[in-house]
């Protein structure tokens, strides 16, 4: 093997140590209620889902270019957030969001995005973010996403073209 391979191999375990990290952490969560977000730390960390909403539709109405740039507006809502915990928490999810390129496969960008909606997940099952986000699964490709179920509570799957609408509501906050 090259060490191209080694390392993508690493970062493909690496993600998966990450997203059994965040479930562990919501199955443990504090009597189950969610962390109140007060001011601009709320706001902040709203502009990453606010910006996540157009990302998602760049995927369900998939065009590379248009997915790269999302992706981007999201690492960068991102590192506007000051809050160390809420920060530490998408630092994995700023490296995913960086390697989602018009270049790559759709497949190679849906597993990045599927690591990055993971730890959306993680933050909307932890903190009170209002009503408006929640989790969203697909069986068949075995991939999450988050959607603003105020404007669309349709399941709107950005993974798979031909089952636009397949899966489920997983939260209901």
């Amino acid at each position: 093997m090259n060490s191209t391979c080694d390392k993508q191999m690493f970062l493909g375990r690496l993600g998966l140590v990450f997203i059994f990290f965040l479930s562990c952490m919501s199955v443990f969560a504090e009597d189950g209620g969610r962390k109140s977000l007060q001011g601009d730390v709320k706001e902040s960390v709203l502009s990453v889902f606010q910006a996540n909403e157009d990302l998602h539709t760049a995927f369900f109405n998939y065009d590379g270019k248009k997915v790269e740039e999302e992706a981007l507006k999201v690492k960068a809502a991102i590192d506007l957030i000051k809050d160390t915990e809420i920060s530490n928490l998408l630092t994995f999810s700023k490296e995913k969001l960086a390697a989602i390129k018009a270049s790559n496969t759709r497949d190679e960008n849906n597993r990045s995005y599927h690591l990055v909606s993971m730890a959306l997940i993680h933050i909307i099952n932890q903190y009170d973010l209002g009503g408006h986000y929640n989790a969203y699964s697909c069986p068949m490709v075995k991939m999450k996403w988050v959607q603003n179920s105020k404007k669309i509570d349709e399941v709107y799957n950005p993974y798979a073209p031909g089952m636009a609408h397949c899966g489920s509501k997983d939260s209901n906050y």
